[in-house]
């Protein structure tokens, strides 16, 4: 039996419909099937079949019943105060979309937006037209009716609402169109027709749709459409694109099993509240916070997007991300390029940014609440999912849950949903998952590895694990440990072992080759064979990682670190110094000591994918040079932080300049041109950090070795250097005698690198000392040396001084062209360490030419630049331009104060 109230009443047996009779009879019918398995009783089939109801409605009601029973047989039956029809709920249509309803109503809570588009779409299709169509029948069923059109409605709008946000919109027009036509004062329909239109690119239709609503609004109620619908016409008519979703969540695991407890937590935590919503997930690592974390992230449909940042808390050879640089990269994902200095200024721009958007935000791997608090929302609307292996007690207003292991029946059910065959359900299983400790990590990888071989029984998979177990590591996962590594092929179990001792969050393939002393093509397989069994991890195209707890368990398989590590450090040091010779062709030209040179070197191209390269592998190569210290690597140590001395300088990585060039002086100690040559290089770092005494000891020391050493070049380059501080401190006489000592060096030397760069610096004195002709010869000449020479980075920096001589004479227009030449070219090859100097001189001279508010943009951008790569002198610069170009007195006096404090730290005016 099939009961159809959704349309026109009707009811089917076998395939064939029924013949129901009169309206009366097929009225009573619809009624007890709406309250299907309920008693009806004779007052409520009165009201229901008659408009007006008869005296003695009960005889005609009992001829009716009659009638019917006839038809349905045994399903009607008689009960005190009236009757019962007794079928399957399943039977009835109108059962059937109540059920369907409230599966979407439950999935919607659960967050999955998916699964309650389909269940409302499941439900909608029932619907063969208005419920009982056609059929007249009394005020109790037809309150009852509208109540069930009602429901409809507000289904149909709920779930086109979804299904546009899940980009479905398109399908949905031509329904919604009919139901705005059927239904015209539900402005909902209208609204979703409108976004629907928007997002399938058409919207002048959209636009034609709300004209379409006021006009009938205005004639049928003299009314004006919804604040929403408002609000969307006003987007429509700014040309506003509806905003992609942004979606950076890792995939999802699909064989995700168990924690349907911790699932329904978090849902019940994380929907419905009107608070600010942050849940955090804290455990021990391998038991799932990441996967759960993320599995709960792709269920939860937020309409702006779902971001995703590691932050490294427990990661191998990194610190914890700061909160001012995650704050960096969650704000360039919304596509933010402006992005403030400090951390206030950084996390205030975040919470306005939350505010104007419904985001998700997974922050995984946290260290502390003092990481993660500065990354939280101020408003309603977002939610934050934390991970972490600390408790995050302490993060006022979270919701927190502690991930334990699997419950057996979860760990049984992943164990079998993985294996995929009979095995997975066999008594041994629970003897394997309690092996693995029923730690997730360890049941996925036991299953993989008896799903990979089809002749393994489980109790032979059991067998080897209590045998394998090692008390070295966590014994929950070591035995998986070493029944995945057993099982690999005896290449793959030594490369996997020597990956163990790289030092770096993650690392490509040139690495893991130069570890492993490997052709590049075969080591590339072996990784991905890696992957394909789970004991690595890659994050990005041709990027790895493992996880820290196989790297424990890899290093414990490692025979000797001696070798594969110095190969490492050789690819360091080889392609370092590659990089630098590409940033700065017309430099020294150092060799390094090395003996690892393959023939699947990596070659980089140019100077763009120098800096590239530089920077993506920045971190593991400072910790490179402190692993190559701990570990004897002397020569590698100065030679590495040599190699990337220059790399730190032009992008203002002052920080990591300065830890290098101390771990090379410490590896130095006993070879003195190893010590004379980092010691030059350190002294600049002082330079930078404006602390302009040590400056002068560590560069009159650097001359003192060199000279020793008989290396003349040397000498001249640390003359240049020294030169540049006591210009900074105005004793210009000084440094003009030290260029001429270092021009004679030079051109004695033929160096015309080193040449040039004296005379730019010796125009900039020149300048200082009002001697403008003399300046302008010295700058004209280094210019033309430098094009000679390609070289880019002086050639910019010597064109940004032409631009203050030019300003000094008082030739504005011409100091300017100057300098808008030299920004772009330090932008070009990413110079940020000379771009804060030009834009200060920017903003100097465009405030001299009379044009103030012109010269704020560069001066601001100077300031941001400078306090980023902390270069307090810049800094200082800046505030004191400001001063000059700002118009507010207030502000004006601001900048100047702030000037007049920084320069007194740094002891200067």
């Amino acid at each position: 039996m099939r009961y159809r109230l959704l349309g026109p009443l009707q009811i089917w047996r076998g395939g064939v419909e029924l013949r129901l009779g009169g309206p009366r009879q097929r009225a009573l019918l619809a009624a007890l099937a709406l309250h299907v398995n309920e008693t009806v009783s004779f007052e409520h089939l009165s009201e229901a079949v008659w408009e007006s109801p008869p005296a003695a409605p009960e005889s005609n009601i009992r001829t009716y019943v009659a009638a019917l029973r006839k038809l349905v047989l045994d399903d009607l039956v008689t009960v005190p105060g009236g009757y019962r029809l007794v079928v399957p709920a399943d039977e009835v249509d109108v059962h059937v979309f109540g059920q369907l309803c409230s599966k979407g109503d439950e999935a919607l809570r659960q967050g999955d937006h998916r699964e309650a588009v389909e269940h409302y779409e499941q439900a909608l299709a029932l619907w063969r037209g208005p419920a009982l169509d056609g059929l007249t029948v009394g005020a109790r069923l037809v309150a009852e009716l509208t109540l069930l059109q009602e429901r409809r409605l507000t289904v149909a709008e709920q779930h086109a609402r979804l299904a546009i946000e899940l980009g479905q919109g398109e399908r949905l027009i031509g329904e919604l169109r009919r139901l705005t036509k059927q239904f015209p004062l539900r402005e909902q329909l209208w609204l979703q027709l409108m976004h629907a239109l928007q997002r399938a690119g058409r919207p002048a239709e959209a636009l034609q749709t709300f004209e379409d609503l006021r006009v009938l609004l205005a004639d049928e109620l003299g009314t004006d459409p919804g604040s929403d619908l408002r609000e969307l016409h006003a987007r429509l008519l700014r040309g506003d694109e509806p905003r992609p979703a942004l979606n950076t969540l890792p995939r999802d695991v699909a064989d995700f099993t168990g924690r349907a407890a911790e699932m329904e937590r978090l849902t019940r935590a994380v929907t419905g509240r009107s608070a600010v919503v942050i849940s955090a997930i804290d455990g021990m690592p391998g038991v799932g916070k990441t996967t759960l974390a993320i599995h709960l992230a792709h269920r939860l449909e937020y309409p702006d997007g779902q971001l995703f940042i590691d932050l490294h808390a427990h990661t191998a050879g990194r610190q914890p991300v700061e909160p001012t640089d995650a704050l960096d990269v969650l704000l360039r994902a919304l596509g933010l390029e402006e992005i403030p200095v400090g951390l206030d200024e950084r996390a205030a721009l975040w919470r306005l940014e939350l505010s104007r958007r419904k985001l998700l935000v997974v922050l995984d791997n946290a260290a502390s609440a003092d990481q993660v608090r500065p990354l939280l929302p101020g408003m309603p609307g977002s939610l934050v999912l934390v991970t972490s292996r600390a408790r995050l007690v302490e993060l006022e207003g979270t919701s927190t849950l502690t991930l334990d292991v699997l419950s057996e029946n979860e760990a049984l059910q992943l164990f079998a949903t993985i294996v995929g065959d009979e095995r997975g359900t066999d008594e041994a299983a629970l003897e394997v998952v309690e092996l693995c400790g029923r730690l997730p990590l360890a049941v996925r990888l036991a299953a993989g590895r008896l799903r990979s071989r089809p002749t393994w029984t489980t109790a032979h998979l059991a067998m080897r694990l209590r045998e394998g177990r090692l008390s070295e590591l966590d014994p929950e996962i070591a035995t998986v440990f070493a029944l995945s590594f057993g099982q690999l092929p005896e290449s793959h179990q030594r490369l996997f072992a020597l990956l163990g001792l790289h030092h770096g969050t993650d690392f490509d393939v040139h690495q893991a080759a130069a570890l492993g002393e490997l052709d590049l093509l075969e080591c590339d397989g072996m990784l991905e064979d890696l992957v394909d069994v789970h004991l690595l991890e890659a994050t990005t195209l041709g990027r790895y990682r493992m996880h820290d707890l196989l790297r424990q368990y890899a290093q414990s398989k490692v025979d000797s670190s001696r070798e594969p590590l110095t190969r490492l450090l050789d690819h360091f040091l080889d392609t370092a110094n590659q990089a630098t010779r590409l940033m700065s062709p017309a430099a020294r030209k150092y060799e390094v000591d090395i003996t690892y040179r393959p023939e699947s070197r990596l070659v980089l191209r140019d100077y763009d994918h120098a800096v590239e390269w530089l920077e993506t592998e920045r971190q593991t190569l400072v910790a490179a040079v402190a692993l190559s210290l701990d570990g004897d690597w002397r020569t590698h140590t100065w030679q590495l932080a040599r190699a990337l001395t220059f790399f730190c300088m032009v992008r203002g990585h002052t920080r990591d300049w300065a830890t290098i060039n101390e771990l090379a002086l410490e590896a130095a100690k006993d070879d003195p041109f190893a010590t004379a040559i980092t010691t030059k290089n350190y002294a600049m770092v002082f330079w930078q950090t404006a602390r302009y005494q040590d400056a002068i000891f560590y560069n009159e020391r650097a001359i003192e070795m060199l000279r020793e050493q008989g290396d003349l070049q040397g000498v001249a380059g640390t003359l240049n250097n020294l030169s540049l501080v006591y210009r900074t401190l105005e004793r210009h006489a000084e440094a003009a005698d030290l260029l001429e000592q270092a021009i004679t060096v030079a051109r004695e030397l033929g160096d015309r690198h080193l040449e040039s760069q004296a005379m730019s610096n010796v125009s900039n004195i020149y300048r200082a000392l009002g001697r403008y002709d003399e300046a302008l010869e010295a700058c004209h000449g280094a210019l033309e040396l430098m094009r000679e020479m390609g070289s880019r980075r002086d050639e910019a920096d010597t064109q940004s001084a032409l631009g203050m001589i030019l300003h000094a004479m008082g030739r504005h227009d011409e100091a300017l062209d100057a300098l808008n030449s030299a920004l772009t070219a330090v932008r070009a090859i990413g110079d940020v360490t000379t771009e804060t100097v030009v834009l200060n001189y920017l903003g100097e001279v465009l405030t001299a030419a009379g044009r103030p508010a012109e010269a704020l943009t560069p001066l601001r951008e100077a300031l941001e630049l400078a306090e980023r790569i902390d270069d307090r002198r810049e800094a200082a610069n800046a505030h004191k331009n400001l001063a000059k170009a700002v118009a507010d007195p207030a502000e004006a006096a601001r900048h100047e104060r702030e000037a007049a404090e920084r320069f007194a730290a740094l002891g200067t005016d």
